[in-house]
């Protein structure tokens, strides 16, 4: 899948100068830079919920995301929310949170909130999954659960990844190629 981009501004500020972006199956990508560098507006660019600054919406096709912010329906159950986006599929159980299925958002800890984010983005059946800080606010043990399952559609090779990770231990741990967004405006470079 290949993104191009030609810029994104905020009224006056421009946030993202040109960006060319190609996302292979069965990888995942990792994009680092410091806060406030643009990461979270690039991904919502290639996912298509904004337009650049030439008006151009990116390539929509069947998208797994998971926000910065669990995002879920605080009106639903765990279960519903996940099933808004697709089958468990033992979801649930994969990430630790066998259980819950009944409780509402408002009864889950950030850390599980973020978990059943993360299964509603991958029961959505995604041909590109795009994860926002996947591993934010998870203890070591729901890290892991987290990773392996990106690591399994990883291996499955049938999609591509990218996620933003401040934590250059979590991008070699998922064997990701890391790219950095800096700059002003910021412009992708090839991690080290």
């Amino acid at each position: 899948m290949e993104f191009s981009i030609t810029s994104k501004s905020f009224g006056e500020r421009k946030v993202l100068g040109p960006i060319n972006l190609a996302l292979e199956k069965g990888t995942v990508t990792a994009l680092m830079g410091a806060s406030g560098s643009g990461k979270t507006t690039l991904l919502r660019l290639i996912a298509g919920l904004e337009t650049d600054d030439a008006g151009t919406r990116q390539f929509t096709c069947k998208i797994g995301m998971m926000f910065q912010e669990p995002q879920l329906l605080p009106w639903k159950t765990v279960l519903e929310n996940i099933e808004l986006a697709g089958l468990d599929h033992g979801l649930l159980s994969s990430l630790g949170l066998e259980g819950t299925a009944h409780l509402f958002p408002r009864q889950l800890s950030l850390g599980m909130a973020r978990r059943v984010a993360f299964a509603r983005a991958l029961a959505v059946q995604p041909e590109l999954l795009i994860l926002d800080e996947p591993f934010a606010s998870l203890d070591d043990h729901s890290v892991a659960l987290v990773r392996d399952r990106i690591i399994a559609r990883r291996d499955a090779g049938d999609i591509p990844i990218i996620l933003v990770t401040h934590n250059r231990e979590d991008a070699r741990a998922l064997d990701a190629h890391t790219l950095i967004l800096a700059g002003s405006p910021a412009q992708l470079d090839p991690g080290t």
